[in-house]
Order: C-alpha cells, then structure tokens, then sequence
C-alpha cells in the first residue's frame, strides 16, 4: 500500500502530512533476506551506508539495526551497528550471535538516518510521496569458497520505521498482497543435479501456499503443499529421486518453479540448484 493511498483528499490533512514529512519523519522499510548457517553454506550481510551518497556534504555514520528469525520466524537475535560515512559493514553469524551455530531463517536490517540528514530529506523530490527502503546484499558461500550473490526483493511487511503514528501503523499492518505467481526461468534437466527452493513469508499474518514444479508446457509434474507463520522460511529439497524421473521422461526437458500464492507482493522464492556436478548457485523465482 502506497503512503499517498492512506491519505485523506483534504488538502489540510495532505499539507500537514508534508510538514511531518519535511520535518524528517519519513517511512523507512527494513529489507529481508534469507540467512543460513547450515547444509553446508554460510551467510554474510553487506551493508552500506548510502545516506553518504545522498547527502555526501554531511560525513555522519547511520545505525543498522539487524533483527535475525530462525526457520519458524522465532526472533533469535537483534543487535545494532554503526555504519561510516560512506562505510560498509560485513556480518555473520558471529556478529549476530556470538557464536557459529547452525540455523537458517529470516533477517532483515533497518538503517536509520542520523537526525542531521533526516532534516535534509525536505530536499527529496515529491516528498509527499517520499519513502526509504534499506536493500542490502547477502553472500552465500561453501566450504570451497564458492560464492553466491543475492540483492534484497522485498521488505519485511509488519514493522514501518521513521513515521508518525498513525501512519506507520497503517502502513505496518496493511493486508498483504497475494498473487499467483511463476518464474519465466527454464531449467534444463539433463543438467539438474540438485534443486531447493526457498519460500518466506515477510509479512505479519499466517499464510499457505502451494509449490508447484511445471515442465517446459506448463504442465503440473510435482508440487507440495505449505503452511507459514510470519517471517517463517521454509526450505524445500526436491527428491533427488523426483529429479531422475523428471530426466526419464522424453517429454519433459526443461522445469520450471511456481507458487500458487506469494505471502506479499514481491516475496519471491530463492532458487538453488546444482548443474553437472558443480557449485550450486542461487537466484530470486
């Protein structure tokens, strides 16, 4: 839901709402990930400090606060960094935890502007419209060294930073948006060795949805039924076994992923798969 949509037509409310605006009480969404420490792969957070990028004439650090879920959306872990100008922080699971421990889940990372730059956002362009997003990167790596690179999609849906009530209590507990959804990706079977995919739900309500494997005509040759809590991830192996029917069949030479509903509008799931006996990699739907 868009900030505008929550406003009132009057132009009272509207030019009051721009002042709040201009005042430094801009909404700010916390980006999500997903995070494993386990099955072989490590993860590791990069942020970045772009309000130096923004605003370069003011050298201030922002504050990253990072909140870490387990596979059931439990909050395991929160913790806060400082940021440079122009800085980048790398996180693991150390970092958040203080200990090296298996588990996989959500995180997500608010960054907040330092009071000084949050004046200079009157500056930004139709701020009435205005809104922040904190995207960040997270690496995934093997025991080889072998990395996988992974940008942010979708912000956790339940928690809106920055604005004044009542807005951010709108905008926190909007209904979330949920569509149909399939990849435009083909993968070719005689190559696939391993397939997972990874299904979260960044939005605050419980939800199902149904994970559909469709071959290259769009039709059904596998599929799972599943049940998530909030900020629950939920990561699926396809059976290896599954995998070598699939190439058994003439008919079928290329798969591809689908849900039946995202949890939000741009919750798409995280794609691994392993090719002729290779690293895996890893991409969004």
């Amino acid at each position: 839901m868009s900030i505008m949509s929550t406003l009132s037509k009057s132009t009272l409310v509207r030019s009051s709402y721009e002042g709040v605006l201009e005042a430094g009480f801009i909404p700010r969404r916390a980006f999500a990930h997903f995070f494993i420490n386990d099955a072989g792969l490590k993860s590791q957070i990069h942020l970045q400090n772009y309000y130096s990028f923004f605003f370069p004439d003011t050298l201030t650090a922002a504050t990253a606060t990072v909140w870490l879920h387990d596979h059931s959306g439990k909050q395991i872990a929160k913790k806060s960094f400082e940021v440079a100008p122009f800085g980048q922080l790398y996180l693991g699971i150390e970092d958040l935890l203080g200990e090296d421990i298996p588990m996989e889940g959500m995180v997500y990372v608010d960054l907040k502007p330092p009071r000084i730059i949050r004046k200079q956002m009157k500056t930004l362009p139709n701020v009435l419209g205005a809104e922040a997003n904190t995207p960040f990167w997270v690496s995934y790596r093997d025991a080889n060294e072998n990395y996988m690179y992974v940008h942010s999609i979708e912000s956790y849906r339940g928690k809106v930073f920055g604005a004044i009530w009542p807005i951010s209590a709108k905008l926190a507990n909007a209904a979330p948006q949920r569509n149909e959804w399939s990849s435009w990706r083909l993968l070719d079977v005689n190559l696939l060795d391993e397939l997972q995919v990874v299904v979260m739900n960044h939005s605050h309500v419980p939800g199902e949805t149904s994970l559909t494997v469709f071959d290259q005509n769009n039709n059904k040759i596998w599929s799972q039924e599943l049940q998530l809590n909030p900020r629950e991830s939920n990561r699926i192996q396809i059976p290896t076994q599954e995998i070598s029917r699939w190439k058994s069949l003439a008919e079928v030479t290329e798969v591809r992923i689908g849900l039946s509903q995202l949890m939000t509008s741009n919750g798409k799931p995280y794609v691994l798969m392993r090719y002729g006996g290779g690293p895996l990699s890893m991409h969004h739907g």
